[in-house]
């Protein structure tokens, strides 16, 4: 199925350069028209086909200090990331998209035609989708015992993605130095991941190069009186 779907993909793609066979156009041209016909072959494929699931093993527990975390666990578990180096070139930046609280698929058309692929386009970088610990298939624990939960927390989830910049080798581009030390990290993300963004930017000022948060709740509430108050003065 994937074999005849490539040869279909790769047929659409040939296209326009077979009819301009026949006409006058210059090459420019005729190469402007592929990249065109395979950019919408790319925005109208479905994005499981076009990015395949990787792993990378990270500490279960980074902080082996913290009393919060006992009792304390020394193994790694697979963290699941997807992502797309079509558009890299050297010096380009590696933009991360943070999945938050969901199943990181949900995220792929981010990178296939959304904000994180425009990005990545426009800064010739690399786009990825970064699965948060205990969504879809990133579990450090085996089940979801109350005790098992100490392990979620935002703070252990930002050192999964500070890990990752600084260790990461990614397939195909093994002969490439991408970590933190040597390519620019940005971290982007939406509502909880966009304040998960901001928070990553100021823990980790050495690893990520900037944050792009939109949305951000920042602020936790604890009362929400400040909202009642209203409702109850001028009965809204």
């Amino acid at each position: 199925m994937h074999l005849k779907m490539h040869l279909l993909n790769l047929i659409l793609a040939t296209l326009p350069l077979v009819a301009a066979l026949g006409g006058k156009r210059s090459l420019r041209e005729i190469k402007a028209e592929v990249s065109k016909s395979q950019v919408l072959q790319k925005r109208d494929t479905a994005p499981s086909l076009l990015y395949p699931a990787h792993n990378f093993s990270i500490p279960i527990d980074h902080f082996q200090n913290s009393s919060a975390y006992a009792p304390h666990i020394n193994g790694t578990f697979p963290n699941r990331y997807f992502f797309d180096a079509t558009y890299y070139k050297p010096g380009g930046p590696v933009i991360i998209l943070q999945s938050g609280e969901s199943d990181a698929t949900a995220r792929l058309p981010f990178l296939q035609k959304g904000i994180l692929h425009q990005l990545a386009r426009a800064t010739n970088g690399i786009g990825v989708v970064f699965e948060h610990r205990y969504y879809g298939t990133s579990f450090p624990t085996p089940n979801l015992s109350t005790e098992n939960l100490r392990y979620l927390t935002t703070e252990q989830a930002m050192a999964d993605e500070a890990y990752f910049a600084q260790n990461i080798v990614f397939p195909g581009l093994e002969n490439l130095t991408l970590t933190s030390n040597t390519t620019a990290y940005l971290s982007y993300g939406g509502s909880y991941a966009g304040a998960f963004s901001a928070f990553l930017r100021v823990q980790y000022p050495d690893i990520f190069w900037g944050s792009i948060s939109s949305s951000g709740v920042t602020e936790a509430i604890i009362d929400y009186s400040e909202y009642y108050y209203p409702i109850a003065k001028y009965g809204l």
